[in-house]
């Protein structure tokens, strides 16, 4: 009898089922903030505050985010990968709910804040799962696969947005994200989970959380350097997402609508630089897509420099900001992959680590702009990119390398 040959089984990092719902979980909170941004005139209008003000319903998101995410990366190391994210999910739902019925801006600010908190679990998990596949240009790789399809949520959410809000008014926005936060959990439970369950056989005893482990990771120059770079980064980045809408509708003149398919464009560089990263990972180092991230980053936040006090064209203004999340999305996969290297054994805490510290970076951003400190949204928008820029590409050009020994 002919034997039969042994069905090829495709390692699940390969797959693109558990690729798209590995980048569906990391997408929550890109999805949760951008789906409201094209509404954050009309939210704070509807409470009878200045349109600048529906800014803080990305500061208060944040503000719950930062410090939500040190939880579910500990928790993901000590009780497994999948019931963290279940919890998370059910609870940014029940948060997205309270939004729906907030009767002030300061009661829908607070649910936001809760839901930020549990909007940490999935972004933070994800990450752990990602390196839990891997090490190396692996992680990177599967990093960028994730980026790239991540990257339609600010390219499509903002979208979503401005056509949701032809038909109803800006709760609307809230109740597609109940509807995401369902079919997360439909996907996770269908393709992430046997993942986890198979990598969890094999998996080395994880390091539970001590101030031991923080130190270690904190020690380490590599974590340091992905984590500043992205913290840097992501501080204009948030900024984008506070005071984008205000800056376009009172500088420009772009109605909510309008805005949606403006920010896609910018937004569109979160699919091309992982692209990007990966076409260089091919035939290079690992580190090699740093430097040109960097570059990007930095020629940006020269411009934004400049521009700040001197008023430009909208096309203008907007190729920069094209730039500079260019720059983000080239080098956020490597930077990731780079920085969660050391901590095969704690990967959960370290990727709370590696999204907590950047997104402290996201709320000064995010609060800067929607306060009075900066006469105007683009005065503020601009400085913040400037900022972010310039100090992203001195961290990569001084750190990031080769790899430094703490």
């Amino acid at each position: 009898m002919t034997p039969q040959p042994t069905p090829k089984i495709v390692p699940y990092v390969k797959r693109p089922s558990f690729i798209f719902s590995l980048a569906a979980l990391a997408a929550l909170t890109a999805t949760a903030v951008d789906v409201a941004l094209p509404a954050q005139p009309a939210i704070a209008e509807g409470f009878g505050a200045r349109p600048e003000a529906g800014g803080i319903i990305v500061s208060a998101y944040f503000l719950g985010f930062g410090p939500g995410q040190l939880i579910w990366g500990p928790l993901a190391d000590k009780y497994g990968r999948m019931r963290p994210v279940m919890v998370g999910l059910l609870g940014f739902i029940l948060a997205t709910v309270a939004c729906i019925y907030a009767p002030s801006l300061e009661s829908l600010a607070f649910a936001r804040f809760v839901q930020g908190i549990f909007g940490g679990s999935t972004p933070v998990i994800a990450r752990a799962i990602a390196r839990d596949q891997g090490g190396g240009k692996d992680t990177a790789n599967l990093i960028a696969n994730i980026m790239m399809i991540f990257g339609l949520a600010p390219l499509l959410a903002p979208i979503i947005g401005s056509g949701i809000l032809l038909f109803t008014d800006w709760t609307g926005t809230f109740w597609f994200l109940v509807l995401f936060g369902l079919m997360l959990m439909l996907l996770a439970r269908m393709y992430v989970a046997p993942a986890v369950k198979l990598h969890a056989k094999t998996a080395a005893a994880r390091v539970p959380m001590s101030w031991a482990l923080v130190k270690r990771l904190m020690s380490e120059r590599d974590f340091l350097m992905g984590t500043c770079a992205l913290a840097a980064l992501f501080s204009g980045y948030a900024t984008i997402l506070a005071a984008g809408a205000a800056m376009a509708d009172v500088h420009y003149g772009l109605s909510a609508t309008q805005f949606g398919p403006l920010f896609a464009l910018a937004a569109a560089a979160v699919i091309i630089g992982p692209a990007i990263s990966k076409r260089i990972l091919k035939s290079g180092r690992l580190r090699a897509p740093l430097k040109l991230g960097a570059l990007c980053c930095g020629l940006a936040g020269l411009a934004f420099l400049l521009m700040a006090d001197t008023y430009v064209p909208l096309w203008i203004y907007w190729s920069f900001v094209f730039l500079y999340v260019l720059g983000y999305g080239i080098m956020g996969p490597v930077a990731n992959a780079i920085a969660l290297e050391p901590a095969g054994d704690a990967a959960g805490t370290a990727s709370s680590l590696l999204s907590a510290i950047p997104t402290t970076g996201g709320v000064l951003g995010a609060a800067l702009a929607s306060s009075t400190i900066f006469p105007t949204a683009y005065e503020a928008l601009s400085y913040a990119l400037a900022g972010g820029g310039i100090l992203a590409c001195t961290i990569i050009l001084l750190f990031g390398s080769k790899k430094l020994q703490a």
